[in-house]
């Protein structure tokens, strides 16, 4: 057990490390999930669940003032306890949506009041030319407040993994016929908060096409793949085409230039 806390609080540290990185998304589930499955001796079912809670969050994206659930410890512990109990991805996801809002709250309360004096300390060390200074401040000490609260979740699976286990191991049928049911909507509910922000007249013809040719084409054979590698080689056109008009219209602006250069 305590190795498997151990892992699992290296799991943390690697995902808070993100942003060293340059928002390389390795705290999204799709990645925790699998390593999370891999520190407990159940690679495929941490990639299940990994992947479904991906579908859950795919929207969850932090734009302009909205901060979203805290993913990276819902993925942690959702799955761990799932895998632990022995249940399958809808344990997963029932548990880690409220992990993940409830993380969401703790990081406000404890995170923010120490960022604000960060941040009245590094413009106190810009003010003083301490540039040097100003970059511990903004690199080094917000990862070890995330750190802090990132220790929950180690803590939460060593105390209360038992309890958790127990827990879900007691649910009724009923109760778990409709965690099954919400599992099958929330992913739905995770591509619309996508769609919502990168649908226009644009990109929504190619979103219909794509659909609606795995709709009715997929008993002929045609699957998600296939449907992505025709997706590819459309925008590589798209994308070549457009320099080619750009590259013509540039060219016949400029000669109507010379010409009108005198007026």
């Amino acid at each position: 057990m305590l190795r498997e806390t151990m892992l699992l609080a290296l799991i943390m540290l690697l995902g808070r490390a993100e942003f060293f990185l340059g928002t390389a998304l390795i705290q999204r589930p799709i990645v925790i999930g699998p390593l999370v499955g891999l520190v407990l001796g159940d690679f495929q079912a941490g990639l299940i669940m990994g992947a479904t809670l991906e579908l859950a969050f795919i929207g969850a994206v932090s734009i302009g003032s909205y901060i979203p659930p805290d993913m990276l410890s819902g993925t942690v512990l959702g799955v761990a306890f799932a895998i632990k109990a022995g249940s399958g991805p809808e344990a997963a996801l029932t548990l880690g949506m409220p992990i993940a809002s409830l993380m969401l709250a703790l990081r406000t309360i404890i995170g923010s009041p120490l960022l604000v004096a960060l941040g009245h300390l590094a413009d106190k060390h810009v003010a003083d030319g301490k540039y040097k200074m100003f970059s511990f401040d903004v690199l080094v000490i917000p990862f070890f407040i995330e750190m802090i609260t990132s220790c929950v979740v180690p803590i939460a699976y060593y105390f209360g993994s038992d309890a958790v286990t127990n827990a879900l191991g007691g649910i009724p049928e009923f109760v778990t016929t409709g965690i099954e049911i919400a599992t099958g909507m929330l992913p739905a509910l995770g591509f619309a908060m996508l769609a919502q922000m990168i649908m226009n007249k644009k990109v929504a013809p190619y979103f219909f096409m794509g659909y609606f040719l795995l709709a009715y084409f997929s008993n002929s054979g045609l699957t998600t793949t296939g449907i992505a590698i025709f997706s590819i080689i459309i925008a590589a056109i798209g994308f070549f085409k457009q320099d080619e008009v750009q590259n013509v219209a540039y060219t016949s602006s400029e000669q109507e230039g010379y010409v009108l250069d005198e007026f």
